[in-house]
């Protein structure tokens, strides 16, 4: 299918990764192998006084020096559930022509293991997120996506909002792919920026009982002008799939 002006013509769903297609936090559950009081005041204040990139950073030389191994960060990041039907979900978008693409402030080997460990990771087109790697002694070093400070909804390290805007341009300029549809499916205040950037084409898909339906509302609010996505929630994959057919047939 050809737009008027030549360009191939699709669709595309754009999700968050923790508690959006794996149902808990991968940070959080990486974390939580050093155990209760594992995580000294001194690093606590890391988070407080320079943000999430950097407290992680501690975290996994913490985990470093208490003697985990790669492996014991796979096993854990492997353990996550899915968010119910997420994985049938995707596929199911895939094999009617969709492009999907992971937006997340989780980082690139997270996501990989998950994805691989889950048989997604052909699904994806494109995964966006901070970069990180396990080096020769077994730490993991992370390092930020970017650093911008013109979004004050996103934080430093990753505006989804940019990141999503730059994809959708280069598709277009560079591979003459224009989406006539734009599902985006996260739970978070840091979705609130790609989906106040979506168009009349764009549904902005809030996970329902999560904090991205408020927030989105509230940002909503305050624009100074009309809102033209349409705001659905969902509460699992098998939701989110349905209600996307059901906004497509319309």
């Amino acid at each position: 299918m050809f737009s008027s002006s030549g360009r191939i013509l699709k669709r595309l769903a754009v999700l968050d990764f923790d508690h959006t297609v794996c149902e808990y936090n991968t940070d959080i559950v990486v974390r939580d192998l050093l155990g209760p009081g594992g995580v000294p005041p001194d690093v606590q204040s890391i988070l407080r006084s320079c943000g999430w990139i950097p407290y992680m950073q501690r975290i996994f030389r913490l985990l470093h020096q208490n003697g985990f191994k790669p492996m014991d960060i796979a096993s854990s990041i492997r353990g996550i559930p899915e968010v119910p039907g997420m994985k049938a979900c995707i596929g199911n978008l895939v094999q009617h022509g969709f492009d999907v693409i992971i937006i997340s402030d989780s980082n690139s080997e997270f996501i990989r293991l998950w994805n691989e460990f889950n048989d997604i990771g052909s699904y994806i087109h494109t995964v966006f997120t901070n970069p990180a790697r396990f080096d020769s002694s077994g730490l993991l070093e992370l390092r930020p996506y970017h650093f911008q400070t013109e979004c004050t909804l996103s934080s430093k390290n990753l505006c989804k909002g940019k990141i999503l805007t730059e994809f959708l341009r280069r598709q277009h300029d560079e591979r003459q792919v224009e989406y006539e549809k734009v599902f985006y499916a996260g739970d978070g205040k840091n979705d609130v920026c790609p989906m106040l950037r979506l168009g009349s084409n764009g549904y902005a898909c809030a996970r329902r009982g999560y904090t991205c339906h408020d927030a989105l509302q509230n940002a909503i609010g305050k624009l100074e002008h009309p809102y033209v996505a349409k705001v659905l929630q969902w509460t699992d994959g098998h939701e989110l799939n349905d209600l996307i057919w059901t906004e497509l047939e319309d």
